[in-house]
């Protein structure tokens, strides 16, 4: 990612370094120009902040107290642009950062703000697409390494050169199989309880530690009840996003070799990927996935938990609109909306939704599932089941909680002629994709995000939550 200092070496935009020299590699994460007096409103940490000071205080206190506004909101920096309010920069604002080790970078007037927005949008794709190019030859090194290898110690030596770390890979009784380098081996027993909590719990998981002496992730193999061992990594540094991805995908693929007993382990290795699918880790359900046929079907989809069902139903559940597999002999599955429902004894099936949606999803359909268990009906689905609940108090209740629920919303409509209940509304009934509910409404996908924020803060709640969502459906649906 760009840095203050990187910006100042670009010759073309002129720009010069005026305080925070010590902070002046903090990574930017993207531009913003504003001339509020508090912008942090907006702000979301790791910017580069614009502006001209026309909103500047004019006291050396006030500008003091705009710098510490700006560092406590996690600024990467601020630029200011000179010979437009300010023939230069203001001594108390540079005093002021430079104890705040806010780094300030001077901008000439010749320089337009949009030259630096798209200087550093630049070496934000640039960055993207390098730690993209260095995954995919990470994950295609590792595969070669896992096909090819006559053990697993190539793998886990691939993985060590890739991340420039320590790797261990642990049999599930904690015994040291193969470690890179091989004094990595005794580094493992002062990690025994977090391969404890690891082994509570159903592979594939994870956990992870950082202190003084390094960083170290943790990762079980596996999958259903079957622990198949741990792979242990660790380094005097963090690990970034991009080494995490690498490290789900060896995880991957020790997994596949370490539970690959032919036919039988694919289908438990098609309801391992299914797992990991469900628990929101998509990349190591990308690994899993690719050899064993696996295709994801087509948004939005629908999570199925089922009972009674046929064994076939999960040994051929790899078809393009259905995936299927069997916990604890519950049947669950990842289908298109559209597909026709399998036959089963009990069926709960969860309301549309998007793939990174699926953790609710999933809890949504084993909800459903219950209450056709206790009717003793075919299939109940999530939405039916909200209103079966409400049902049981009288309309009157109903639709007093109803009206309670949305009233703040209805109210802020009202006093401020806004369109919340109408967006939110909207981009309910489009099952949370914010581009076709925009365009509904006739807005920026940005003017959605902003309204639904707002929408959050008003009511007080959490609109990643598919349950948070249905209730608001729900209520949508009885008040209108």
């Amino acid at each position: 990612m760009p840095t203050p200092s990187d910006l100042t070496g670009d010759r073309k935009l002129g720009l010069t370094l005026r305080a925070g020299h010590a902070a002046a590699d903090r990574p930017i994460s993207w531009v913003h120009a504003s001339e509020l007096a508090d912008p942090t409103e907006f702000l979301a940490g790791g910017e580069l902040l614009l502006t001209t000071g026309f909103g500047l205080p004019d006291s050396g206190d006030g500008q003091a107290a705009y710098i510490g506004r700006l560092a406590a909101a996690g600024l990467s920096g601020l630029g200011f642009g000179i010979e437009l309010g300010h023939d230069e920069i203001p001594a108390p604002l540079l005093e002021a950062a430079d104890e705040a080790h806010l780094p300030v970078l001077e901008v000439p007037h010749r320089t337009p703000f949009i030259e630096i927005g798209k200087t550093v949008s630049q070496a934000l794709a640039d960055t993207r697409s390098a730690e993209t190019q260095r995954f995919e030859a990470a994950r295609n090194a590792l595969t070669t390494a896992a096909v090819h290898g006559e053990d697993l110690g190539g793998l886990i030596g691939r993985l060590a050169a890739d991340l420039g770390c320590w790797a261990v890979l642990v049999e599930p009784d904690g015994t040291a199989v193969h470690a890179e380098p091989a004094r990595a081996a005794e580094y493992v027993r002062a990690f025994d309880a977090d391969l404890d909590r690891l082994r509570a719990v159903r592979p594939p998981s994870s956990i992870g530690s950082s202190s003084r002496d390094g960083h170290v992730a943790a990762h079980s193999l596996g999958g259903g009840h079957k622990l198949a061992g741990f792979l242990v990594v660790g380094r005097d540094h963090a690990f970034t996003s991009t080494d995490h991805h690498i490290t789900h995908a060896a995880s991957s693929l020790l997994s596949i070799a370490l539970t690959r007993t032919r036919s039988a382990a694919d289908a438990r290795l098609r309801t391992t990927a299914l797992t990991l699918l469900l628990a929101g880790h998509r990349t190591a359900f990308d690994e899993l996935a690719g050899p064993l046929g696996m295709r994801l079907p087509d948004e939005p989809v629908v999570v199925l938990a089922g009972s009674g069902h046929s064994p076939t139903l999960v040994d051929g559940g790899a078809a393009s609109d259905l995936l299927a597999g069997d916990l604890d002999g519950e049947l669950v599955a990842v289908a298109s909306a559209s597909q026709h429902l399998p036959s089963a004894r009990h069926l709960g099936v969860s309301p549309p939704t998007g793939l990174d949606g699926l953790p609710g999803a999933h809890r949504q359909a084993r909800q459903a599932l219950a209450e056709a268990t206790r009717r003793g009906a075919a299939v109940v689905r999530f939405d039916d089941l909200g209103v079966g609940l409400l049902h049981d108090v009288t309309d009157t209740g109903v639709l007093t909680r109803a009206e309670a629920m949305l009233g703040p919303l209805y109210d802020h409509d009202t006093r401020q002629r806004g369109e919340l209940v109408r967006s939110l509304r909207s981009w309910l009934a489009h099952h949370g994709h914010w581009d076709p509910a925009a365009a509904e409404l006739g807005v920026h996908r940005h003017t959605l995000r902003h309204r639904m924020t707002k929408v959050a803060a008003i009511l007080g709640c959490d609109l990643d939550s598919p349950d948070v969502r249905a209730q608001l459906w729900l209520a949508l649906r009885l008040v209108s």
